[in-house]
């Protein structure tokens, strides 16, 4: 586990993004699976595809969306590492990692829920509802959300980087010009 944190803490943007692709990867099949526990069935690469290519057929749709969800899900990884998580007052440790990626996957599942779902999602398929993540149904929340957090589980494990090494404060004291031999 160690060679790991240091690999994926010298090369932060590549862990992350191989993180998000794992991330997504996983979230998506379960989303699939979500229906067959009595929860709302997520298919964000079908409804992708139906936003980007609203004339194209089930299999262009899928595979497009599918494009457009597994690229989502890499850049919001890379973002999350470059700019969120060295902002959340947690420790660099295991747990810590993980906990800060699940509160970024928290906040992806409100935006899915109160803006996506009402005004990207619902529009593409003739819904005009500005609540219409929440009128969809409590098993459609706690589906987006046990969605999210899987995505948020994996990038936390994946993207598990050491706390980045703190800047010693500058010396008050001027620094000595070493002299021109020339």
């Amino acid at each position: 586990m160690h060679a790991w944190r240091t690999w994926s803490t010298e090369h932060r943007v590549l862990a992350a993004a191989l993180g998000g692709f794992v991330a997504v990867h996983v979230s998506s099949l379960l989303g699939f699976w979500l229906g067959g526990f009595g929860l709302t069935r997520l298919d964000y690469n079908t409804a992708n595809g139906i936003v980007l290519l609203p004339h194209g057929t089930p299999t262009q749709q899928f595979v497009v969306g599918a494009l457009s969800h597994y690229i989502d899900g890499v850049v919001f990884a890379v973002l999350f590492a470059l700019g969120l998580s060295p902002l959340l007052p947690l420790p660099g440790t295991r747990l810590g990692n993980i906990v800060k990626a699940l509160t970024f996957a928290t906040v992806l599942a409100l935006l899915s829920i109160f803006v996506t779902a009402p005004f990207v999602f619902g529009p593409a398929r003739g819904v005009h509802d500005a609540l219409g993540g929440l009128h969809a149904g409590p098993n459609y929340i706690v589906s987006v959300l046990i969605f999210h957090w899987m995505y948020g589980l994996h990038l936390g494990v994946i993207y598990n980087p050491f706390d980045a090494p703190r800047a010693k404060p500058a010396s008050r004291l001027p620094q000595e010009q070493p002299s021109d031999p020339f």
